[in-house]
């Protein structure tokens, strides 16, 4: 089994995850969002690029009578006119969110995820529920890509640092993988920081720049490890459930 890291979803191209299982990675806070939105009823997740895409798929899905909701953000803040914002904290222990469609844009994640449609299998992962992607990928038995959305096309180290959780756990579950160059450098990034990974964030422009939103209640949540058994993925139509 072959393991690569991609960087960001401008490094994500169909040549890194065609044909591959694949995990994206968005910690701060998109796939955060996404496996907390479908613990609380969220019944599936439409992921779109631009802002246009969701207001526009949500004038078709009201035409049909069909009730939806928006969510996400542009530069960590809730977009106007959308119902939601990008905090986990916003889709928990909510009645009204029970069984509906959300239509989803962030500034990254989702652009992540759409940069791997020519993957065998999408799987949304975060520090939560790593242990369990893990796991689903291990069944799948193929090459493995981990998608680290980044931001603005760069490197983030939260993002790497689950994707070097992962690629770690998935060491330890084969015991002889193969990992790309960039996979065992994040790997070992991630050694270097496991036992305090929010110390090593201090120093990171994302982790800081939600700070001074007010984000903190947020960073300390999507930093737990391994609390979900929730494997989203996504189907045929292009919607993350599960």
């Amino acid at each position: 089994m072959k393991i690569d890291i991609t960087i960001s979803a401008a490094d994500t191209t169909p040549e890194r995850v065609a044909d591959r299982s694949v995990a994206v990675i968005d910690v701060f806070r998109a796939t955060s969002v996404m496996i907390t939105a479908l613990e609380h009823g969220i019944q599936r997740i439409i992921p779109v690029i631009t802002i246009e895409e969701a207001e526009n798929l949500r004038s078709q899905y009201m035409a049909l009578g069909e009730e939806v909701i928006t969510g996400g953000e542009r530069n960590a803040l809730k977009i106007p006119g959308f119902d939601k914002d990008n905090s986990p904290h916003s889709y928990m222990n909510n009645m009204e969110l029970e069984g509906k469609t959300m239509i989803m844009t962030t500034t990254n994640g989702t652009r992540a995820v759409n940069a791997s449609r020519s993957a065998h299998a999408i799987y949304i992962a975060a520090m939560l529920n790593y242990r369990a992607v893990c796991s689903q990928m291990m069944t799948d038995n193929r090459d493995i890509t981990l998608v680290c959305s980044g931001r603005e096309n760069k490197f983030t180290l939260e993002d790497a640092l689950c994707a070097g959780l992962m690629a770690d756990e998935l060491l330890l579950q084969t015991g002889n993988a193969e990992l790309s160059d960039i996979a065992w450098s994040i790997r070992d990034l991630y050694l270097l920081y496991q036992k305090d990974m929010k110390q090593g964030l201090k120093r990171s422009r994302h982790y800081n720049d939600l700070m001074q939103l007010g984000f903190d209640y947020d960073i300390d949540y999507c930093l737990q490890r391994g609390i979900s058994d929730r494997v989203p993925w996504v189907n045929q139509q292009f919607q993350i459930v599960g």
